[in-house]
């Protein structure tokens, strides 16, 4: 009897926007329970970079992001206001698998005054306090992602970070580039 290792899935390259408002809240919505990936998660606006995303490269991300937050959020965000936070690949031994990017804007209180408006991707969307949003059902990955954004705010630091996995443990490192 030979054992057959399955081929890891490739990963599907896609974006998040992490928005932080004035007074320091951020935009997070929970995923409904029955979700494939991160059922009942909170998580940054975001999903797969699609065909419709004009573009290549960094650009093509970051219209992803965009994109995916007016869709999940209602809320408009300009390409040219998103910085590259960071970089994460999801373990090969998900069945469901993202190369995601996350982008950090600042938001006016006038655009987190805002109505919010679900396109049934999330269950809850809120502005929250950073440190409250910590203390969230997060997967590992928000919660890197959060707690640098949160760091970026207060240091102004650049580069970026990249979260991968080994033999399931988290690894991160940082480059100039995502």
């Amino acid at each position: 009897m030979t054992s057959e290792r399955k081929r890891p899935v490739r990963p599907k390259p896609a974006a998040s926007l992490i928005l932080i408002d004035d007074a320091e809240r951020v935009l997070m919505g929970r995923r409904p329970p029955r979700s494939r990936f991160a059922p009942d998660a909170w998580v940054f606006p975001g999903g797969r970079v699609d065909r419709t995303d004009p573009g290549t490269g960094d650009t093509r991300f970051r219209a992803a992001a965009v994109r995916e937050t007016a869709e999940e959020t209602g809320l408009v965000v300009e390409h040219g206001l998103l910085r590259p936070l960071g970089r994460a690949i999801t373990p090969s031994e998900s069945p469901i698998r993202f190369d995601a990017r996350f982008y950090l804007a600042r938001a006016a209180l006038s655009l987190s005054a805002a109505p919010l408006v679900s396109n049934g991707e999330f269950t809850d969307i809120a502005w929250l306090p950073i440190d409250e949003a910590l203390r969230l059902p997060l997967m590992d990955v928000t919660e890197v992602m959060l707690t640098e954004a949160a760091a970026r705010l207060w240091s102004g630091g650049g580069g970026c970070l990249v979260l991968t996995y080994r033999r399931g443990a988290v690894r991160l490192r940082r480059t100039e580039a995502p």
